[in-house]
């Protein structure tokens, strides 16, 4: 596992499926170093932004899969408070105990990859402040009153933060200065190219050439509209491929996941044709590797 144990990767913790995700050279290299400082036994924070459904969750699940390492997932959006981050204290065979929570599990296990999914989503703001002592590259330690002491992150962790930022992503909250401040790596994601989709789409084994050429045509012509463009995400593309595969029709298949009236579609999609708006064709995947 390029050396890092990976002995550990059980009791809750998970090594994911490696399966194809194509990222740019700049964030390959990125991801590059973080792995060789975990082989070295530092702890990384890579912090990533970006369009929803475009990546963000599948590059830390990923990164935990290309490189061996186990996994742990820690859904922000269901905090309340700092203290169900890392267990709580349950009465077992008549007498009380601390119950370890994931999250502990995951930081004092060497070289895992813990992933903060909508780090600024928690049901109160409040919620992250126990952690900023464990993101702190000086400190990697917290204090745990019910264990009477402190838990140190284990060498090699890394720490991956994703969110979703605008005022249309209900109940997120701008993320805290100090808190951003903590993830020295900073990633946005967007689309792919057209030909890198396309490419993507035949690696998974979702569709044929010529059905990925015409998807891809029309989501193109649908996000590069000028008047009133869409926002076709990567996940959207690859429901939309597997409604293809087991028989929608291209049209319906991107009504089917984007909930969009067929009137709106037909006319961007006659529009963009009439004005002979393509998408290139498929091509390399120059400029972007598999992770």
């Amino acid at each position: 596992m390029n050396g890092i144990d990976s002995t550990s990767a059980t009791n809750g913790l998970h090594i994911p499926k490696q399966r194809p995700f194509l990222i740019c050279q700049e964030h390959k290299a990125l991801l590059a170093i973080v792995q060789r400082l975990s082989v070295r036994g530092r702890n990384s924070n890579v912090l990533i932004h970006g369009l929803a459904g475009c990546g963000k969750s599948e590059m830390a699940t990923q990164f935990a899969a290309t490189n061996n390492r186990p996994l742990a997932v820690l859904e922000v959006g269901r905090l309340s408070e700092s203290s169900q981050i890392f267990g709580y204290m349950d009465l077992q065979n008549g007498q009380t105990c601390y119950v370890k929570g994931l999250f502990t599990e995951a930081i004092t296990t060497p070289g895992c990859v813990v992933h903060l999914q909508e780090l600024n989503r928690p049901e109160s703001d409040k919620a992250l402040n126990a952690i900023f002592s464990v993101l702190d590259d000086g400190f990697r330690s917290v204090w745990l009153d019910e264990l009477h002491g402190y838990v140190q992150v284990a060498p090699g962790v890394t720490f991956f933060a994703t969110l979703n930022e605008g005022f249309e992503f209900i109940g997120t909250m701008p993320l805290d200065a100090a808190l951003e401040d903590r993830f020295p790596f900073k990633i946005t994601l967007g689309y792919l190219p057209p030909h890198c989709e396309k490419n993507l789409l035949l690696m998974r084994g979702l569709l044929d050439v010529h059905q990925a050429s015409e998807l891809l045509e029309m989501i193109g012509q649908l996000r590069n509209n000028g008047q009133t463009p869409v926002h076709v995400s990567t996940r959207d593309t690859m429901f939309m491929a597997e409604l293809m595969g087991e028989g929608l029709s291209t049209f319906l298949a991107i009504k089917t996941v984007l909930g969009t009236d067929n009137d709106k579609l037909e006319s961007i999609l006659l529009t963009e044709h009439l004005q002979g708006h393509e998408v290139a064709g498929i091509g390399t995947t120059e400029g972007f590797e598999l992770l």
